[in-house]
Parts: C-alpha cells; structure tokens; sequence
C-alpha cells in the first residue's frame, strides 16, 4: 500500500523529502483557488510547485466549495456542471486519479427537505457527477463524514448500502478512520467493503498525526487487507510542524500496515 498525504502544493516539497509515495491535494484550494482565482493564478502556482516537488498527486479531496449546493431549491445544475468540467480537467492536467466528493456542507440536505427526497436528489447528481468524471478518465469516491461535518453519508456501512441500493456502480467509495472512530463504527464495516472502496484517509486521536494517539491504526490496515483493499492510503490531520512530523508519522503508518 502507497502512503501520502493532504497537502498544500507548497508541502509537496517537503512531503517527498520525507519519502512520501504521493500527494494529495484539495480542489478547492489548490486547484481551482477560492472565490479570487478566475484566471487560474493559484492553479498555476500548484502547477509550479508540483514540478518542484516531483511527487504525483493521484487523489484530490475538498471537491466542493460550501456554497454549490446539491440538494434543494439552492441547487444549481448547470454551475455544478460548468464547475466540474474546469476542476476535472484541471485535476487530469495534474495526473490526478482519484477525486473525493466529502463536501459536507454542500451535499447536506437542508431544512425543508423530506429526507427521502435528499437522498433522491443526492443519486442523481452523484450519478451525474460520475458520468464527468470518467469523461476525465478519473473517479469520484464518496466520503463519509461524522455527524458534526455533514447530515448525510456519516458511515461507510450507510454509504455503501446508499450506493449499492442506488445502483451508483460509476461512485465508489473512501473509508476514513477519524471519521469512523468519530462515529463509533466497528473497523468490521470496511470487511464487506473492498469492491467499494478505492481510497483510504488515517489520522490519529483528536486528529492528530499517526503515532501521536490511541487509534487502533494497525487494526485498520488488518482489516483492509483482509478485505482484499488495493488502494492508496494518505494521512490527513492536523500538524503543529508538518516539517518536523511528517516524517515520523509516515514511518509509524508503514509500521502499522504491516503488523
């Protein structure tokens, strides 16, 4: 299994000093730059300091900015469309892979909204939000999120049954063990999960950087491994010196994937 990392282009650098396999960055930010960025400045600048690095980027998370609503009266197909056809394209420039549809506050279903009538919205637009993606040749993976980030999708054993009842073949899916934890699932969710699952995310306790907590990492590889999993795995926390930590917190992570 590769281990990388949720960056900012700027820590690519870094990241492959500290023998990071890959990076992983967020759409938003880095690829297509926030509110200000219409013609593409930050883009460029991820551009630059990828070369820099030398380090492939094959996932990408944070797809969503908060304000493109999926669900509701808020919703705007058009944008939406308009929107992922710039950031996949993008990303693909980038040798991307993987994109990651977490999002919270823009998947949310919102007050007013009949739960069952969400959830059809949501198969729709993530069916449709697919079908772009391959025109990219890349794919979108749903993130389950705890209960404080999101009112949908808080548990891998929920969203897979989501996407299988849905017959949402074309989205697969991402387990993240901070997520998990947060929620109280069992690791025993991932074991019926590997034709799903295409993406991993670890951290440790209070987010924290693998090795500084309590979470049973070594557990969670286990399992992924029995379940026949194949992908990637990138650290995403909360660092106090990203230079200083990275690079104990990749050992501690290769570690961990081998007991």
């Amino acid at each position: 299994m590769d281990l990388g990392c949720c960056v900012a282009p700027e820590q690519a650098a870094t990241l492959a000093a500290a023998g990071g396999d890959f990076a992983e960055l967020s759409v938003v930010r880095a690829v297509m730059g926030g509110d200000d960025d219409a013609v593409g400045a930050a883009f460029a600048r991820t551009q630059e300091a990828l070369k820099a690095a030398g380090l492939p980027v094959r996932a990408y998370n944070v797809l969503l900015p908060a304000e493109l609503a999926l669900v509701g009266p808020a919703a705007e197909p058009q944008w939406l469309d308009t929107y992922l056809r710039t950031a996949f394209g993008r990303v693909r420039q980038l040798g991307g892979r993987i994109v990651v549809v977490g999002s919270g506050q823009a998947r949310a279903i919102p007050q007013g909204v009949r739960q069952d009538a969400g959830l059809d919205q949501l198969a729709a637009t993530l069916a449709r939000m697919a079908a772009v993606a391959a025109e990219y040749d890349l794919t979108l993976a749903l993130e389950p999120l705890r209960a404080a980030e999101s009112n949908v999708f808080n548990t891998v054993g929920e969203s897979a049954t989501f996407l299988r009842e849905r017959g949402l073949g074309d989205v697969r899916l991402l387990a993240d063990l901070y997520h998990m934890m947060e929620e109280g699932e069992p690791l025993s969710a991932l074991d019926g999960c590997a034709d799903l699952l295409v993406h991993v995310h670890i951290a440790d306790s209070g987010r924290r950087p693998p090795g500084q907590g309590d979470y049973p990492l070594a557990d969670f590889f286990h399992h992924l491994r029995e379940s026949g999993y194949a992908g990637d795995c990138s650290i995403e926390c909360r660092w106090a010196d990203f230079a200083a930590e990275i690079g104990p917190s990749l050992a501690y992570a290769r570690r961990a994937s081998r007991e």
